[in-house]
């Protein structure tokens, strides 16, 4: 069954409501945990273009990645934080 005109509206609404507020927080760190590889970064908001995220990682759990700037599909976010003053993300270790 195809979702109705308000479920689409409400799924259109909450992508824009992301792209928006990833957008305002270019420059700022991000921590994201995604359900496939690499599973989770911590880097610097670079860039975000239509729905995708650009983040220069500083660390995941693939030391690899580390340096590297990762794009990710914002509906491949399964949680994110913004650091922002106050609320720094803690530090991680693996």
């Amino acid at each position: 069954m195809p979702p109705s005109a308000d479920q689409q509206n409400l799924n259109d609404l909450r992508h824009q409501s992301l792209v928006a507020e990833f957008r305002r927080n270019i420059g700022n760190r991000i921590l994201v945990l995604i359900a496939s590889f690499p599973f989770f970064y911590v880097g610097e908001l670079v860039d975000v273009e239509s729905d995708t995220v650009f983040v220069q990682a500083e660390f995941s759990n693939v030391p690899v990645l580390d340096n590297v700037i990762l794009r990710t599909h914002i509906d491949n976010i399964k949680v994110y934080f913004i650091e922002a003053p106050g609320t720094p993300i803690p530090e991680i270790r693996l």
